[in-house]
């Protein structure tokens, strides 16, 4: 009998410090600082996620963003090597296993592709794929984390930031491309590392809004074969179309599995408490479509747990993976009961209603469709980052909500606001949460202080505060 609910439960990073408790304002995305803050979140989140019933933490940023130097291992200063093993100490006492973000060919190459001719394609940013000196490179790169860290695992990621265009690459279509570098990457992994586990995300293998067709779905087999996890990751549209997903899935050697569905990329330089925008019904419909067609993992997004929306949606998706079977009022009532105590089944079903009727009320006001014609100054900045389907690039939805500009420096504009909502959206948004703020205050009203209460409360006034700011910037009011 197959055990029940999803082998691979992985808390995604994504990046060392989207979790952090504590915004870093003065520093462009994605900032890789480790101090004493980054440890002491890491600590507590760690707990969380375990205790929420996750196995694993997949996180790109332990060593690098984009700075490996030519010899590899003098990128990491000792210093940088003693943080590290402190993150990663944290990560395994609280019982959960390491996945090490790694970007193939790319995430992290640039200074070596602008020093070494023989690596150097046609990107700036990625290696030649069809450079013998750029697979001897991440090879180094490879056994320089296995041996130096205590990881047990790889999260190999090739097409995020392109490839190159080379006349010997140019005989490879896309996905030809980036299925054979992460072979090549994974086979040698299975040949000297064997016990790790592997797992590769497709971020990047089509144009956003696009699908795979069913020849090329056929050419990801061989991968499945050498590898423990694949990602149909969804940041803008799952590549894997839903009515091709289960028989692609039965013959299929990897754990199938995607991320959330719907997640909000977390804003590096933002208050914690700016936002709130519970998503767990949609992740677990999302989750059980998933579950029926055969996928056994899955890569969900983490975001600050100080924020009362993230906080009770992480925990929600976490019972869920363990037993899919659960109805969605029995997860509820749980995580209410672990997060609030609350003092009787009124008051219960109270704070369950704040959550419930908060997600269907930013769903019912938000418009999942981009609005491409925004200036600059308010928009989320990556229109021109990533590359959208030619064929219609509305198809291209959330997946990841970006609630400030990705890049810059210094709390940014709230975009999302603009970037998927209307003047009437924005102002359907304002009037329920009033209505949601009205019953906070009277929850906290009858009970004894509760500080995850107040965060919540202060959580809804920053955000009516930024449909003020909006509408003051747009002339609105």
């Amino acid at each position: 009998m197959e055990k029940k609910g999803f082998t691979y439960r992985i808390a995604y990073g994504c990046w060392l410090n989207d979790s952090r408790t504590e915004p870093i304002v003065c520093e462009d995305w994605p900032s890789i600082i480790i101090d004493e803050q980054t440890l002491s979140s890491l600590d507590k989140t760690m707990k969380f996620v375990k205790d929420a019933g996750y196995e694993y933490f997949d996180v790109f940023g332990l060593i690098t963003n984009n700075r490996w130097t030519n010899d590899i291992v003098s990128t990491v200063s000792e210093e940088r090597r003693a943080l590290v093993r402190q993150a990663i100490d944290i990560i395994r006492k609280n019982g959960l296993k390491l996945i090490y973000g790694l970007g193939v060919y790319s995430w992290g190459f640039e200074d070596i592709v602008a020093s070494n001719a023989a690596v150097r394609g046609t990107s700036h940013q990625v290696m030649c794929a069809s450079s013998p000196e750029s697979e001897k490179i991440m090879q180094q790169v490879v056994d320089f984390v296995a041996t130096t860290f205590e990881i047990d695992g790889y999260h190999l990621e090739a097409a995020d930031q392109g490839r190159c265009h080379c006349e010997q690459c140019q005989k490879y279509n896309d996905i030809e491309y980036y299925n054979r570098i992460n072979m090549l990457v994974a086979t040698y992994i299975r040949e000297n590392y064997a016990d790790k586990t592997l797992l590769v995300n497709t971020s990047g293998y089509l144009r956003w809004g696009d699908v795979f067709s069913q020849e090329q779905l056929e050419t990801l087999r061989p991968l499945g074969e050498v590898i423990d996890v694949f990602i149909d990751v969804g940041s803008h549209g799952i590549f894997v179309a839903e009515e091709d997903r289960p028989e692609f899935i039965k013959n299929f050697g990897a754990a199938f599995g995607t991320a959330n569905g719907f997640w909000i990329y977390p804003p590096q330089r933002w208050d914690r408490l700016r936002w709130f925008i519970p998503h767990f019904q949609q992740n677990i419909e999302h989750l059980g479509r998933l579950y029926r067609d055969g996928g056994r993992s899955c890569e969900l997004y983490l975001s600050p747990l100080v924020n009362p929306g993230v906080e009770f949606t992480f925990l929600c998706n976490g019972l869920f993976l363990q037993d899919p079977s659960r109805s969605l009022d029995s997860i509820v009532e749980e995580a209410v009961e672990r997060l609030y105590a609350p003092q009787n089944k009124e008051e219960g079903e109270a704070i369950a209603n704040l959550f419930l009727e908060g997600e269907k009320l930013f769903f019912a006001s938000y418009n999942p469709v981009r609005n491409r014609t925004l200036d600059e100054k308010h928009a989320d900045g990556v229109e021109d980052v990533f590359f959208w389907s030619l064929e219609d690039p509305d198809k291209a939805q959330p997946g990841e909500l970006f609630l400030e500009r990705l890049f810059g420096v210094g709390p940014g504009f709230p975009s999302y606001l603009v970037q998927h909502f209307d003047a009437e959206g924005r102002e359907k948004y304002r009037q329920g949460l009033e209505k949601l703020l009205e019953q906070t205050t009277k929850v906290i009203a009858k009970r004894t202080y509760c500080k995850r209460l107040s965060r919540l409360k202060q959580s809804l006034l920053m955000v009516l505060a930024d449909i003020e700011l909006v509408n003051r910037e747009l002339g609105l009011s």
